[in-house]
C-alpha cells in the first residue's frame, strides 16, 4: 500500500462523510451538541465537543483497521498464490461500486440497516448510557454498522500488514470527520446542499471503486 494508497483512503472518507454519514449520522450530530454544548455559544464552545467526538469515532476506526490489516497478513502468509490482497482490494472496489450505484437508484439496503440500528437501538442506548464525554460517544458510535466503513476494512485488509490498516483507517475516519464537523458549525447550509454533495460523493465512490479494483487486478 503506497503513499497514494492512503490519501486514496482519506478521500473515500470525504465523499462517504458527504454523500452518506451528513444524512445518516446527522441525528448523533444534534445529540452532541444538545449534549455536550447545550446553551454556551461561540464556535469554540461549539467546535470542541464535535472535534472530540470525531476523534473518537477515528480512534475506533484505527483500532478496527488492526485486526483487518492482521487478517490481511494472515491471509498473504497462508496463500501468496491465490493472491489474497488482489482479491481483498478487487472486493473492496466491487463493494464500492455497488453501493454507489443503488445509491444512484435510490434504494440501499445498507442504508435500511443502517437506519433500523440508528432510530431504534443506538438512540436508545445512548438515552441509557448518557456516556460522559463527547470523545467516549465517538469511540462508541464508531461501531455503528456501516457500509462504508465495511467497505474501507475490507481494502484496508489488502494491506497484510495492521499498522497500515490502520493508517488507512485514520485516514477514512478523519475524511469522513470533515463532513460531520461541517454539519455541526454550519448546519442548514450544509444540509440544503446534501443532494449536490451526495451526487458528487457516489460518483467519487465509483472512481475510488475503479481505482480500488485495478490496484487489484494490475500486474
Amino acid at each position: 500500500m503506497r503513499n497514494l494508497d492512503l490519501i486514496g483512503f482519506f478521500s473515500l472518507g470525504l465523499a462517504g462523510g458527504f454523500g452518506h454519514c451528513m444524512g445518516m449520522c446527522h441525528p448523533f450530530v444534534l445529540y452532541i451538541s444538545g449534549r455536550f454544548v447545550g446553551e454556551r455559544t461561540g464556535y469554540g464552545n461549539l467546535f470542541k465537543p464535535h472535534l472530540a467526538y470525531n476523534a473518537g469515532r477515528v480512534a475506533t476506526y484505527g483500532l478496527l483497521g488492526v485486526p483487518a490489516g492482521l487478517l490481511g497478513g494472515m491471509g498473504e502468509a497462508a496463500g501468496k498464490m491465490v493472491g489474497i490482497q488482489k482479491v481483498s482490494a478487487v472486493l473492496a472496489g466491487g463493494f464500492l461500486i455497488v453501493y454507489a450505484l443503488l445509491a444512484f437508484t435510490g434504494y440501499n439496503f445498507f442504508n435500511r440497516f443502517e437506519n433500523r440500528w440508528v432510530n431504534q437501538r443506538l438512540k436508545g442506548f445512548l438515552g441509557k448510557v448518557q456516556p460522559r464525554s463527547s470523545l467516549l460517544t465517538g469511540v462508541v458510535l464508531g461501531l455503528l454498522p456501516c457500509g462504508l466503513v465495511y467497505g474501507a476494512l475490507i481494502a484496508a485488509s489488502a494491506s497484510g500488514n495492521p499498522l497500515r490498516a490502520a493508517a488507512a483507517m485514520v485516514l477514512f475516519g478523519a475524511g469522513t470527520s470533515v463532513a460531520m464537523l461541517l454539519t455541526a458549525l454550519l448546519g442548514n447550509l450544509v444540509m440544503r446542499r446534501r443532494g449536490l454533495f451526495h451526487f458528487l460523493s457516489l460518483v467519487l465512490l465509483l472512481g475510488m471503486g475503479g481505482y480500488f479494483i485495478y490496484n487489484g487486478i494490475r500486474f
